[in-house]
């Protein structure tokens, strides 16, 4: 298993953070063996309980609606981005789209900048 730091750590890669899970619970996902951020990614993908962390203001993942209060539009404004492919995103198995919240906020960020 990979060295976990603080969640949020922009040093050390969190493969808990990814997953949105306990230590315990990422050993069994990844059958204990060291993983990759991409192979995190891919891993939470499936198994990512993103209803468990809806509310959760340091969570990996973010729904539509989340990142629309972060860019401050509507979801249907989102949405709208993520049809046209102006935003990354990976298809949970559920069918829900869910972004990195590091890079919803990067862009929200450069957008207050270039106000």
């Amino acid at each position: 298993m990979p060295q976990v730091g603080p969640a949020g750590s922009a040093r050390r890669f969190d493969p808990t953070h990814v997953l949105g899970c306990s230590r315990e619970e990422a050993v069994e996902l990844f059958h204990g063996r060291p993983v990759t951020p991409g192979e995190a990614e891919a891993i939470a993908e499936r198994s990512y309980r993103w209803r468990r962390h809806l509310r959760d203001p340091h969570s990996y993942w973010i729904t539509t609606s989340e990142a629309a209060r972060i860019l401050m539009l509507t979801p249907g404004q989102v949405t709208r981005l993520l049809d046209r492919g102006r935003l990354q995103h990976v298809r949970h198995v559920s069918r829900v789209r869910l972004m990195r919240r590091a890079h919803i906020v990067a862009l929200a960020e450069a957008r207050t900048v270039d106000g």
